[in-house]
């Protein structure tokens, strides 16, 4: 595997993720992998109690239909700029008997709208069904966090008078683009196909699976956690792990009803510890070698108590 010197690149990261899920037995990571989302997601219609395989296919190639391909580029390139596109090609899609994932991954918190809305039109193009389409899920996958929320793109479209906005969504975008090809499509089915996880999920995952595999200890699964180890080691040297973050709306969140425990910080850089039984290392004092002395810059800051709430000790999650 060539190491970028930025770390793992993206197209390894997929291919060793995904590859691993098309060759390994279905549960191993397959199944586990749909667990989660339908964990993220749990009123999609994502069953995996009847899976026995699965189509993964990684960056397949597809022909784009004539009409749409002087119309596939993103709307606010000007008409000088824009080329005819003959082929998509997505990352991932792995197909099911009633339901079909096609996976765009990414290494970065940013998102491509119009290759979303492009590869949702591909989707609902060539994977039709009997009667109807399957149900198809656009699978977005990144470093974020949390779900892109906007599309972050300003385009007007003079042909049909349609405006899209930075602050639209996703599926919004992807309305929109379509009724600028004279489709239409109704923005709640396209919100249900849209979906989003973080590499970090993957990374837990990773954890999950391998020490699945550890504890059967049969020689079949020893195998399965020799591929698996080498991946977790990946996910590892990537920071690939999802944080846990303090909610003020969570019930499992313990508050301190006393704030005179909690440091304060006066201008004179007296320091009141009264009730406080921690120590404050070194290493957590910021370092701004730009703004000269450290101590100058802690003169200027005040640690306001009351505005401040902290987890106990006994039932910290840190």
């Amino acid at each position: 595997m060539f190491r970028h010197p930025w770390g793992t690149s993206e197209d390894d990261l997929t291919r060793h993720f995904f590859g691993l899920m098309k060759y390994l037995p279905v549960d191993v990571l397959l199944v586990p992998f749909l667990n989660l989302i339908r964990s993220l997601y749990p009123d999609r219609k994502i069953s995996t109690q009847t899976i026995k395989s699965a189509d993964i296919l990684l960056w397949p190639e597809y022909l784009i239909p004539q009409k749409w391909r002087d119309q596939f580029n993103r709307p606010d390139v000007t008409a000088e700029k824009r080329r005819s596109k003959y082929y998509i090609v997505p990352d991932v899609v792995i197909s099911f008997d009633d339901y079909v994932f096609v996976v765009e991954a990414e290494k970065s918190h940013s998102v491509e709208a119009e290759q979303m809305f492009q590869q949702y039109m591909m989707g609902r193009h060539l994977f039709p069904t009997t009667g109807g389409h399957k149900n198809l899920f656009n699978l977005l996958l990144n470093t974020d966090q949390m779900p892109p929320f906007f599309c972050g793109v300003t385009a007007n479209d003079v042909r049909t008078g349609i405006s899209i906005l930075p602050s639209d969504s996703i599926p919004q975008y992807i309305v929109k683009r379509a009724q600028m090809l004279g489709e239409a499509y109704d923005i709640g089915e396209i919100s249900y196909s849209y979906l989003w996880i973080s590499w970090h999920h993957v990374g837990r995952l990773a954890e999950e699976v391998l020490d699945m595999q550890r504890g059967i200890g049969n020689e079949i699964s020893k195998l399965n956690a020799g591929f698996l180890s080498g991946f977790k080691e990946m996910m590892d040297k990537e920071g690939f792990y999802p944080v846990r973050a303090f909610r003020a709306d969570d019930r499992n969140e313990t508050y301190v009803d006393d704030c005179s425990c909690i440091p304060v910080l006066k201008r004179s850089l007296d320091c009141d510890l009264i009730g406080y039984e921690a120590s404050i290392q070194p290493s957590f004092i910021p370092v701004f070698n730009a703004m000269g002395c450290t101590a100058n810059w802690l003169a200027q800051q005040t640690i306001e108590p009351s505005a401040t709430a902290i987890l106990t000790k006994e039932e910290s999650h840190g």
